[in-house]
């Protein structure tokens, strides 16, 4: 954000000038008196600026008000030990999911010998802090034990799944809401059918069946998802995942939801692409989450304006399309995995200082809240002078965004997400 300085001076009057010049001045001082004290009662409404400061917004606050969730995913026990992860992540989030500490290997690394403290230690955090749960990973393609793959009898295999799902979720029940039950199961670009990972080997093309009936008997309450990588770009996985999901539902095959994990390398999905998405699984009665979103880019110098038009792009369609469980791979680079050299693909950067990806975000809740018939709460106004207050948008920059906020909400209001979501250009106000 660049800041305006004021001049150090002006030119001095001179003559039968300077008694209407000390008026003049007198009148200009006046006025900047009142600006100031109305600015300032404006402003007190709010929590007191920090310049491009987090302390003053929260992502949850906002999402309960729209009535979503907000996750971090990716989050390894570890991380709490770092006081300032442990502090930032229930601030801005009503929900986690574990990096890896849910997959066979981690869990179960010798047959019938389970480590629960891991996943123990973030269910216990969540409780703490009021946060939701999500089950991340009970089966995948990767992170399976050599013991377990040792098996190669159907029968065996099918008992070993059983055991493992009842002790975890049995163990979760009330706790984990939701479940990943099965995690990329396509090969990376689609277009060749399921992956021929080992449970696929052994249980055959149907396994996918098999273990959401072991989910859904392991806990009858749950929500049970499949969660898959890259199908907003790639129409023919899109279709392929369609196909298995819709299989799956007309044989009365228990799975509630599908999960897009949404890892955006260099560029957004095409617009009007996750709409689809979401009313085709919609009209099978399922509900579609965002899981695991990041975006990653060339770290040249728009990064970071160009990252928060993905974020807010992509969140502000999801929403609009009736996405309530939005969840993000981690929130801090200071964490990040990135396959791009040189990317920073999340909301905050190493030190936890929010970037403008993080005040997207929060407006794109905000303005969802704003619009929602449910829930209307705030104006695009205040949306805008909050970022005033948090240190985000210079005050004479705050008129620029509340229109193109006004112009984007009637977009919401009248069901056109995608001129919503290129309503409001970041470049023009960060």
């Amino acid at each position: 954000m660049e800041r305006h300085q004021s001049p150090a001076g002006e030119a001095r009057p001179s003559g039968n000038q300077s008694i209407h010049g000390n008026n003049r001045r007198g009148l200009r001082k006046f006025r900047a008196f009142v600006i100031t004290v109305v600015l300032t009662l404006v402003v007190g409404a709010y929590l007191p600026a920090t310049p491009a400061s987090a302390a003053v917004l929260s992502l949850r606050d906002k999402a309960a008000e729209a009535g979503i969730l907000i996750g971090s995913g990716a989050v390894n026990p570890a991380y709490l030990d770092d006081p300032q992860f442990a502090r930032v992540l229930p601030q801005q989030f009503n929900s986690l999911s574990p990096e890896n500490e849910l997959k066979w290997s981690f869990v179960q690394p010798a047959q019938g010998s389970f480590d629960f403290s891991k996943l123990d230690r973030l269910v216990d955090f969540a409780e703490e802090h009021d946060m939701a749960v999500k089950g991340h990973g009970l089966i995948s393609g990767c992170c399976n034990p050599a013991w377990l793959e040792q098996i190669q009898d159907p029968s065996r295999l099918h008992a070993a799944i059983t055991s493992h799902f009842e002790a975890i979720m049995t163990r979760y029940a009330g706790k984990m809401d939701r479940w990943d039950v099965a995690t990329e199961v396509f090969s990376t670009f689609g277009g060749t059918g399921l992956a021929p990972n080992y449970f696929y080997q052994v249980l055959g093309p149907d396994y996918l069946a098999k273990v959401f009936q072991i989910a859904h008997a392991a806990d009858p309450d749950a929500k049970l998802f499949i969660n898959e990588s890259l199908v907003e770009y790639y129409p023919a996985k899109r279709q392929e995942l369609y196909a298995l999901v819709s299989d799956l539902v007309a044989r009365g095959v228990p799975i509630h939801g599908v999960g897009l994990e949404t890892h955006l390398t260099l560029s957004p999905p095409e617009p009007g692409v996750i709409t689809e998405i979401v009313n085709s699984y919609k009209a099978l009665g399922l509900e579609v989450a965002i899981t695991e979103m990041d975006v990653h880019l060339n770290p040249d110098a728009n990064h970071d304006v160009n990252q928060a038009q993905i974020y807010w792009s992509v969140i502000t369609e999801a929403l609009a399309a009736g996405v309530r469980d939005i969840s993000f791979w981690g929130f801090t680079d200071k964490y990040a995995y990135t396959w791009l050299p040189g990317a920073k693909p999340l909301m905050f950067d190493e030190n936890y200082h929010p970037k403008p990806a993080f005040f997207a975000t929060w407006v794109a809740l905000a303005l969802h809240a704003c619009v929602s018939p449910q829930r209307a709460s705030g104006s695009t106004g205040e949306i805008a002078q909050a970022l005033v207050t948090s240190g985000t948008v210079d005050t004479r920059d705050a008129p620029k965004l509340t229109n193109m906020l006004r112009s984007a909400a009637n977009d919401l209001r009248t069901r056109n997400a995608g001129s919503a979501a290129t309503r409001v250009q970041w470049a023009k106000v960060l």
